[in-house]
C-alpha cells in the first residue's frame, strides 16, 4: 500500500530529472556568428529614455549608448534570469514534492461498534450529514545515483550559455554600430569630395559653353561633350553618396536610439591597432568566442543528460511521507485500529521506498542517444573551430589588403593631386585641353575615392577582427580620429 501512496510522488522525481534535459535543449548553440570582448554594462536598459541632446558624438558613445538601449540586450538579461530560475528550481523542487487534498462532503449517518452496527451496508434512509478530510503525501529523495546533481549541472550550463548569448548580441550590436558609423563618415568625405569635383567641373562646362556660343575657334563641341559627361558621372556618384548617409546614418540611430546621428566633421582616418600574428589571432579567437563556450556548456549539460539516463537502470530512494484526517459527524467513530473508518480516522505513514522503471530497452535506446549526442557535440566544436580559423584569417587578410591599398590610394593621391591643380590652372589659362582637365579629374578624385573607401574598410576589418577574436585590438578611445575632439 506504501508503494501505491507514494507512486505520484514518483513520477513527479521522474519530472525533476528531466531538469538535465530541458536545460541543454535551450542551448540552440550554433558553430557561426561574432563575438568580441566588450564589458556588459551593469546600468538597467533604458529603452524608454527620453532622447538625447542633439550634438556630435564618435563612434564609442554611439556604442555606448546602444549597449544601454538596444532591445536584444534586454532580452538576453531576462533570458538569464530564466536560466537562474530554473537553477533554483533544480536545486529545490526535489525537496518540494509534496501534494495536499481537501475534501468536503456528505453522507448518510451511521450507527454502531467495531462489532454491530442496527443500519444496513448503506444507509440510505438515515439522516445526511457534512464531512470533511485533509491528507497530505509525498517524499524526499535520500539518493538518485545522480540524477539531481546532473540536474544542477545542466542548470548551471543553462545560465552559461545564456550569458554568453549575451555576449554574443553585444559584440554584434558593437560591430553594427562601428560599421554604421563609418559608413555616415565614408559617405560624408565622399560628397565633400564630389562637391569640390563637381563645382570644378561646372565652372569649366559653364566657360566652355559660353565659348562655344560665341564661336571661338580654338574649342570643340566634343570637349563639351566630354566634360558634360564627366559632371554627370560625378553627380550620378554623388547620388550614390547620398544614398549610402542615408541608409547608414538611419542604422546608427535605430541602433543607438540617438536621434538625429550627427558624426563628427573629421577626416575619415585609420585607426591606431594593435595586430598580431595571424597564428596568435586564430588562437586567442578559439579560446575566447562566446560560440566556443556556448558549446561547452552544451556538451556539459549533455553530459549531465548522459547521467540521468544511465540512472534510469537504477531505483530512486526516498524517504516517503504520508498524513491523513477525515472526520463525519453523522457517523459513530470507531477507535479501533484494525477497522477501516472511512468517515473517521487520522493515519500517517513513513517509510523508505525503492521504485524505477523496469524499461531497460528504452533505458538502454536513451543512453545510446545520449552519448551520440555528445560525439556530435564534438564534432560540431570542431567545425566551429576550424570556421573560427577560416573567419580570423579572412579578416586579418582583409586588414592587410586594406592597409596596402591605404598605403597605395594615399601616395596615388598625393601626385594625381599635382596633375589635378597643373591641369586646371592649364585649363583656365587655356594651355590645358579638356581632355587633359577630365583625365587630371578622373585620376585624382578616383584615388582619393578609394584611399577612402580603403581607409573605411580597414577600420571596419579591425572591428571585424575584434570581434571575431574577442579581444580589444583598439584602445577605448582610440576608435576616434586624432586631433579630433569634437
Amino acid at each position: 500500500m506504501a508503494e501505491a501512496r507514494v507512486s505520484s510522488y514518483k513520477k513527479r522525481m521522474v519530472r525533476f530529472c528531466a531538469l538535465a534535459v530541458t536545460a541543454w535543449a535551450m542551448l540552440g548553440v550554433v558553430a557561426q556568428g561574432n563575438a568580441q570582448a566588450v564589458p556588459a554594462s551593469e546600468a538597467p536598459l533604458a529603452i524608454d529614455d527620453p532622447p538625447l541632446p542633439a550634438r556630435a558624438r564618435h563612434v564609442d558613445e554611439f556604442a555606448q549608448s546602444a549597449i544601454l538601449r538596444y532591445p536584444g540586450l534586454k532580452a538576453n538579461s531576462s533570458d538569464i534570469d530564466a536560466a537562474q530560475a530554473r537553477l533554483r528550481e533544480a536545486k529545490l523542487s526535489p525537496f518540494m514534492q509534496f501534494e495536499g487534498q481537501a475534501r468536503f462532503f456528505v453522507a448518510p449517518g451511521a450507527r454502531g461498534t467495531s462489532t454491530f452496527s442496527p443500519d444496513p451496508q448503506i444507509p440510505w434512509a438515515n439522516r445526511w450529514g457534512p464531512g470533511g478530510e485533509l491528507g497530505i503525501e509525498g517524499g524526499i529523495p535520500i539518493y538518485t545515483f545522480g540524477k539531481y546533481r546532473a540536474g544542477k549541472k545542466a542548470a548551471r550550463a543553462g545560465i552559461g550559455a545564456a550569458e554568453y548569448e549575451r555576449d554574443r548580441t553585444l559584440s554584434r550590436v558593437v560591430f553594427d554600430v562601428r560599421r554604421a558609423y563609418f559608413g555616415t563618415q565614408l559617405s560624408l568625405d565622399l560628397q565633400a569630395m564630389l562637391s569640390e569635383g563637381k563645382d570644378k567641373l561646372r565652372t569649366a562646362v559653364d566657360k566652355l559653353r559660353a565659348r562655344l556660343e560665341a564661336d571661338d575657334a580654338r574649342v570643340k563641341q566634343n570637349d563639351y561633350f566630354r566634360l558634360v559627361s564627366a559632371l554627370s558621372e560625378i553627380e550620378s556618384r554623388e547620388s550614390e553618396a547620398l544614398r549610402l548617409e542615408a541608409s547608414a546614418r538611419a542604422a546608427l540611430e535605430i541602433l543607438s536610439g540617438i536621434k538625429p546621428a550627427i558624426v563628427p566633421e573629421c577626416a575619415l582616418q585609420t585607426v591606431q591597432s594593435e595586430v598580431v600574428e595571424l597564428s596568435e589571432q586564430v588562437e586567442l579567437a578559439i579560446e575566447s568566442r562566446p560560440e566556443v563556450h556556448q558549446l561547452e556548456a552544451a556538451r556539459s549539460a549533455r553530459d549531465a543528460n548522459l547521467v540521468v539516463q544511465r540512472a534510469g537502470y537504477l531505483p530512486d530512494i526516498i524517504l516517503a511521507l504520508r498524513a491523513t484526517f477525515a472526520r463525519t459527524p453523522g457517523i459513530t467513530d470507531v477507535n479501533n485500529p484494525f477497522i477501516i473508518d472511512r468517515g473517521n480516522f487520522a493515519g500517517a505513514f513513513a517509510g523508505l521506498v525503492a521504485r524505477w522503471k523496469l524499461d531497460f530497452g528504452g533505458t538502454n535506446a536513451r543512453v545510446k542517444a545520449a552519448k551520440a549526442e555528445i560525439e556530435s557535440l564534438k564534432s560540431k566544436t570542431e567545425e566551429a573551430e576550424l570556421g573560427i580559423a577560416l573567419e580570423v584569417t579572412d579578416l586579418y587578410e582583409q586588414l592587410q589588403d586594406a592597409k596596402r591599398r591605404v598605403a597605395s590610394w594615399s601616395r596615388s593621391e598625393k601626385e594625381s593631386r599635382k596633375w589635378y591643380v597643373s591641369a586646371g590652372q592649364g585649363y583656365e589659362v587655356g594651355t590645358t585641353s579638356a581632355r587633359e582637365l577630365v583625365d587630371a579629374i578622373t585620376a585624382y578624385f578616383g584615388a582619393r575615392a578609394k584611399r577612402l573607401t580603403a581607409t573605411a574598410e580597414y577600420n571596419l576589418a579591425i572591428a571585424g577582427l575584434e570581434k571575431a577574436t574577442n579581444m580589444p585590438i583598439v584602445a577605448e578611445k582610440g576608435w576616434r580620429p586624432v586631433d579630433c575632439e569634437e
